[in-house]
């Protein structure tokens, strides 16, 4: 399994996806945890995560799994023609990212490329969120598994795609974000589990048996 969780698009390590991904550059780029925003400023935003991860080098297709919910096997049949070296999942809310993942199949095509070492996962802010147990213990502000109903018109998918052990929390240097950082990783830790706190510039990697926090 190779993982890349970050707190902002792909941090300060942009050749360390690379180094996971072997060299290859084709990513699928999943863009659903941003679901909430009109479309004008939804285009706008993700034109420019696309664009800095172009810039980076990566070779960019987006996916929006509203285009498969309920056709699971289709999504699949997408996933393998393209071959790609790297899925990546963009921040915004969780359980939107989440819930979109179960209604497209997506859950299922990452657990088992992942386990099958195809691919490597990859992610910042809720799309690293995503990789842990349970979102039970994050939601803040409009961020908040509510909104699922209300654009998906289902209740929100609360468990993670439990790929790690460990519960991720972005954005740990960001002033705003301080309060709420702390909250989460004060809920997490007082269940008995661990907290892996990111700054805007870090990333937690694993690969293998091999798990990495590189500043």
């Amino acid at each position: 399994m190779r993982l890349f969780l970050a707190s902002e698009d792909l941090s300060e390590h942009p050749d360390e996806l690379l180094r996971l991904a072997n060299g290859g550059r084709k990513m699928l780029v999943i863009t659903n945890a941003r679901d909430y925003y009109p479309l004008e400023k939804r285009i706008a935003k993700i034109g420019e995560k696309l664009d800095n991860f172009r810039d980076a080098g990566f070779e960019i297709e987006e996916l929006d799994l509203r285009d498969y919910f309920g056709r699971e096997e289709e999504l699949k049949a997408i996933v393998d023609e393209r071959r790609p070296d790297i899925i990546f999942s963009i921040g915004g809310n969780v359980f939107l990212l989440r819930t979109a993942m179960q209604l497209s199949g997506m859950d299922k095509i990452i657990w088992d490329g992942v386990e099958t070492d195809r691919f490597v996962y990859g992610g910042y802010s809720a799309g690293s969120m995503v990789t842990t147990k349970n979102l039970r213990y994050y939601g803040h502000a409009h961020l908040v598994p509510e909104r699922v109903p209300e654009i998906y018109g289902v209740d929100a998918v609360m468990d993670g795609l439990g790929l790690i052990d460990e519960y991720i929390v972005p954005h740990a240097d960001v002033e705003k974000w301080v309060e709420t950082t702390k909250m989460y990783a004060d809920k997490i830790e007082s269940d008995g589990n661990q907290a892996v706190l990111l700054n805007q510039s870090s990333v937690f990697v694993v690969n293998g048996d091999n798990k990495q926090l590189l500043a």
